[in-house]
């Protein structure tokens, strides 16, 4: 940098010295000073925030200032980076911890200064310096909007001050039969780089669920006695259920933790009104498949994507009679209705590119004992687009492990009705 300011100082010694009445030389000159200066101007220095050793479970948000916008990492990079003069405002919900500079403000902003560190009130600190008491508390927030069928829109994300609402994703939520349509949020290049080795919190229900325990209603035993009761048989239930084989239903993430960028992000995934009873096996091959792959699809292409993920149907096995009966993980035949939070029929991955008039259904059968035949007859619910897919790595064609197969979006929601759109999609994500 030094060299760069001699240079700047001896060109405009030279620019004195020479005829100034020389129109085309001033002008040569004037280009090439602009130049030198771009060049000192991009020697200033940057101040980073990295993903994993500076942010801890006790991070706070990272923030535009005095808005409601996340600031990101650098594209294909676990690193936040600020230029010299840039501002980031770190929020707290319960406050920094004690002895930190931010003292008992939940909010701080913070500008890049020349030496590389953080500048606030005069001093200059580290991002560890303004580490959170707690970690960020996440909400779920009903709105006024409604949804599919009648359904509730809840807003997750964070209260940041004043009428500030930071949101991560939106439900569309079924509060007779406790089920979430689906859920939407925004999928860019940044979430292939998400934090890493963040510890799993416990679920929250909040006030959705009633006097349900949903906790209770995930165990192996309660879903084998459910099970037991729906089909009017224990034997059936012991048939079906494996807990060795992943033959349960675990808690199948609709907006998958990876899928957010930071730790405080990835720990608001964990509502139970963004997860859906979802065989563990199909949770752990297939659709492990769909969510890396897509993440991986939109870092390589540049993409912003708006995403829905949902859940449609009622998945139906066999009783004692070789009858179909509806799969629910809370069920009393004496209630209206009888079951409540249903397994589903089908999970699936809604993709769209807006900007390029494109979108893609991709689509999981949630039934490991689905016969070749009833996956004709009862799961494949549009035309399958799956031969022209060709950035998805899938064995798609496994039952046991989910049967994968694509739709274009305007046929499978013609089926489904879950989603309202603009216009119809011009064109497959492919």
């Amino acid at each position: 940098m030094r060299q760069r300011m001699h240079q700047v100082f001896v060109l405009l010694l030279l620019l004195v010295a020479r005829d100034v009445r020389s129109r085309v030389y001033i002008e040569s000159s004037t280009e090439e000073l602009t130049d030198l200066f771009s060049l000192v101007e991009k020697d200033k220095p940057t101040c980073t925030i990295s993903l994993h050793r500076d942010l801890t479970i006790v991070q706070p948000l990272l923030l535009q200032p005095g808005s409601d916008q996340f600031v990101w990492p650098q594209l294909n990079s676990t690193t936040v980076s600020l230029d010299y003069g840039q501002s980031v405002e770190l929020f707290c919900s319960h406050g920094f911890r004690k002895g930190s500079p931010g003292g008992k403000s939940k909010s701080a902003t913070l500008t890049c200064e020349d030496d590389g560190r953080l500048g606030y009130q005069s001093e200059r600190y580290n991002i560890s310096d303004f580490s959170c008491q707690q970690p960020v508390y996440h909400v779920a927030e009903r709105t006024d909007a409604h949804c599919f069928d009648n359904g509730t829109i809840v807003r997750v994300g964070f209260n940041v001050g004043g009428d500030r609402f930071a949101k991560l994703y939106d439900v569309c939520f079924d509060e007779t039969h406790l089920r979430s349509h689906y859920v939407k949020h925004k999928l860019t290049p940044h979430n292939e780089h998400h934090q890493r080795s963040v510890k799993r919190p416990s679920f929250i229900q909040g006030s959705f669920y009633g006097e349900l325990k949903m906790a209770t209603l995930y165990k192996y035993s309660t879903q084998h006695a459910t099970l037991a009761r729906i089909l009017g048989s224990s034997g059936r239930a012991d048939a079906l259920l494996n807990n060795k084989k992943g033959l349960f239903f675990s808690r199948g993430h609709l907006a998958a933790k990876s899928d957010f960028v930071f730790g405080s992000h990835q720990r608001a995934s964990f509502w139970f009104m963004n997860v859906a009873p979802q065989w563990q096996r199909f949770n752990g091959f297939s659709w492990q498949r769909i969510e890396t792959g897509v993440k991986a699809f939109v870092a390589a292409n540049d993409l912003r994507l708006t995403v829905y993920t949902g859940t449609y149907g009622v998945l139906k096995l066999l009783d004692g009679n070789g009858d179909a009966q509806e799969v629910f993980l809370d069920f009393d035949p004496n209630r209206d209705p009888a079951g409540r939070v249903p397994a589903p029929a089908i999970f699936y991955k809604v993709l769209l590119d807006e900007e390029n008039d494109a979108g893609l259904a991709l689509i999981g059968v949630n039934n490991p004992h689905a016969s070749p035949e009833e996956m004709d007859e009862s799961y494949l619910v549009c035309k399958d687009v799956s031969s022209e897919v060709r950035w998805l790595r899938w064995d798609r064609n496994s039952i046991a492990d989910g049967y994968l197969y694509a739709c274009d979006v305007n046929e499978f929601n013609r089926v489904t009705g879950h989603l309202v759109l603009d216009h119809p999609v011009g064109n497959l994500l492919v």
